[in-house]
């Protein structure tokens, strides 16, 4: 049966997450900042929204050239909330998964989709699970992202930076010859600059010309491996699987019925979470250690606390876990009124390596609690 993949990357992630939150920045050029903290503008650019990218500005850059770039223009200049983006970035994973046969996630804001069972090995039927992705991450997030579908990873993934953002790119099987003829070698995916140098001085410049090249050339000048895989690339083959790795963590997010900052009121709500996470844990046939409680106040700002326990995967540790420190944060920020809550419990172990029988935790008392 022919693969079909996705290709799924969210259009500037971290940019488009800020304009969110910030009214006042929406429809400007952003620039999202990794601070050093040695001076006011020491650090580098994390992202940037494709209207700061025409500006010339982009990840990497030191953040003293990028506001050179930005002289004199209405530029909105923020520092990174990494908390606040793996929050939404684990919501955005949920979405992806329950749309696959299998996920590999590759980054914060991407990831492969196997939908090879779920589409029939049809192609319609496979932009159509594309369009229905775009949808739910417009309308349960606020947010756009780029697809790319092939009959591989690199065609996916190369298909997806075919229109961005917010855009869909299917290359069936039949067409990636087509898809790949005249590019030049620098636009194909996995080729740095200074492998297409090489293949330059080779007199190679697209990637047709690649793939026709003399092989034993290409061996006297890269070695027999990375020959080989240059030319395979060239003609669009790539047998690598999107391979699902065990989950690193679970967790569930609600939004309040109201902003609050009333302890039993936001415990309402993390009573329906932690059934889910359980729930979600049980399929899994995982245990967990860690439990953390995530806060997103009324500004959007993301606040974390967490514990570290013995080993469980029942509810009744999430809850009294995350109700000592909803109460402790509670009291230390009385001021905060929270908007969104969510659990997250990481740390986890399949329960057949751990050699304790489901659910036995909850009859073995709390007196195990912090015991090696």
């Amino acid at each position: 049966m022919q693969r079909i993949v996705l290709h799924v990357d969210l259009d500037s992630f971290y940019a488009s997450l800020e304009e969110l939150r910030h009214e006042d920045i929406r429809g400007k050029p952003v620039v999202i900042c990794v601070y050093s903290g040695r001076s006011p503008d020491s650090g580098a650019v994390r992202s940037a929204t494709y209207k700061a990218r025409q500006l010339g500005i982009k990840a990497g850059m030191p953040i003293v050239f990028a506001k050179r770039l930005a002289k004199d223009k209405d530029v909105a200049f923020l520092p990174t909330d990494i908390e606040y983006y793996r929050t939404v970035s684990d919501r955005m994973m949920e979405i992806l998964e329950e749309e696959a046969d299998a996920i590999q996630q590759v980054s914060i804001d991407e990831a492969y989709l196997d939908v090879t069972g779920r589409s029939g090995d049809d192609w319609d039927a496979a932009r159509k699970i594309a369009e229905g992705i775009k949808r739910r991450v417009k309308d349960e997030e606020g947010l756009t992202c780029s697809i790319g579908i092939g009959p591989n990873k690199l065609i996916a993934k190369m298909a997806s930076e075919r229109q961005k953002p917010d855009g869909l790119t299917v290359v069936k099987d039949t067409q990636v010859a087509e898809f790949l003829r005249n590019l030049p070698v620098m636009e194909l995916y996995g080729i740095g600059g200074k492998t297409a140098e090489a293949l330059n001085e080779l007199g190679i410049k697209t990637v047709n010309e690649l793939a026709e090249f003399e092989l034993k050339i290409l061996e006297e000048k890269f070695g027999e491996n990375k020959a080989v895989m240059l030319q395979q690339r060239a003609k669009g083959i790539d047998d690598s699987p999107v391979e699902q790795k065990e989950p690193q963590q679970i967790s569930r997010m609600g939004t309040l019925k109201e902003d609050s900052n009333n302890l039993e009121a936001i415990f309402g709500k993390i009573r329906e979470l932690a059934a889910d996470v359980t729930t979600k844990a049980e399929k899994k046939d995982v245990s967990f250690r860690t439990i953390s409680v995530i806060l997103i106040d009324t500004g959007l700002k993301a606040h974390t606390r967490s514990e570290t326990i013995q080993p469980t995967d029942n509810m009744d540790a999430i809850l009294k876990t995350v109700k000592s420190l909803l109460a402790r944060f509670l009291e230390e920020n009385s001021g905060i009124m929270l908007r969104r809550v969510g659990i997250r419990v990481s740390n986890l172990t399949h329960n057949d390596e751990r050699g304790i029988p489901r659910g036995l935790d909850k009859y073995l008392g709390e007196g195990k609690r912090g015991l090696s």
